[in-house]
């Protein structure tokens, strides 16, 4: 069970918020906008109190937000961290759900210093529009992340056969990302996000096939 002083309600919420290239036509998601959460922010944060839940996960665009290297327009955001401030929601923003501008090679050291920069700005927005402590999912899932980006293919950049690779540049960038975030505001609380499966087999006979596939 939480802290009872770490979340202010036992039952969290959450939006949808990928924005992801798919493998299949590498269309660019951006799940905000295709559930209407953008233009329903304080119903959709109105609907979660009506259910006693004042915690919520929700996330940032990246792509929307720095359309040019170290330009920031947190325009699409503001509405969603003062909607939050005016109806009393605790959010956990998560900073980066699979999604990156498009002139950045997520393989390069620049990924990080570029990442690390907006953790920084996002934090900044955040102190000057709310007194609440931020709490921050740095990268989201890392770990499957860097599988389906780096290893199957499955995310943009469609990468194979480098999922180790880009699982520690995605590491390196959440360091730095955290570092920044709490250069500005040493208040903020860090929360790491990553799938837990369990997998049983069938029958005796898969058992062994299935535990194996558990551990991996």
């Amino acid at each position: 069970m939480p802290d009872k002083g770490l979340f202010q309600s036992f039952f969290m919420g959450g939006f949808e918020c990928s924005t992801h290239r798919r493998h299949i036509d590498g269309k660019r998601l951006d799940m905000i906008a295709a559930t209407a959460h953008d233009r329903f922010v304080v119903e959709d944060y109105e609907r979660l109190r009506a259910f006693g839940m004042t915690v919520v996960r929700d996330g940032i665009r990246w792509h929307l937000i720095e359309k040019t290297p170290y330009n920031y327009d947190f325009s699409s955001v503001l509405p969603m961290i003062r909607a939050a401030r005016e109806l009393g929601i605790q959010v956990i923003w998560d900073l980066c759900h699979y999604g990156f501008p498009d002139d950045l090679d997520i393989f390069k050291p620049e990924f990080a210093r570029r990442y690390a920069s907006l953790a920084r700005a996002f934090t900044e927005l955040h102190l000057n529009e709310t007194d609440s402590i931020p709490f921050v999912a740095p990268i989201n899932e890392i770990s499957f992340f860097s599988w389906a980006s780096g290893e199957v293919g499955y995310f943009y950049p469609f990468a194979r056969s480098r999922g180790n690779e880009l699982k520690t540049q995605l590491v390196r960038a959440a360091i730095e990302g955290i570092e920044a975030i709490w250069s500005v505001d040493p208040r903020a609380r860090i929360v790491q996000i990553d799938p837990l499966i369990n997998v049983i087999g069938r029958s005796a006979r898969n058992r062994t096939s299935a535990e194996n596939y558990r551990l991996s």
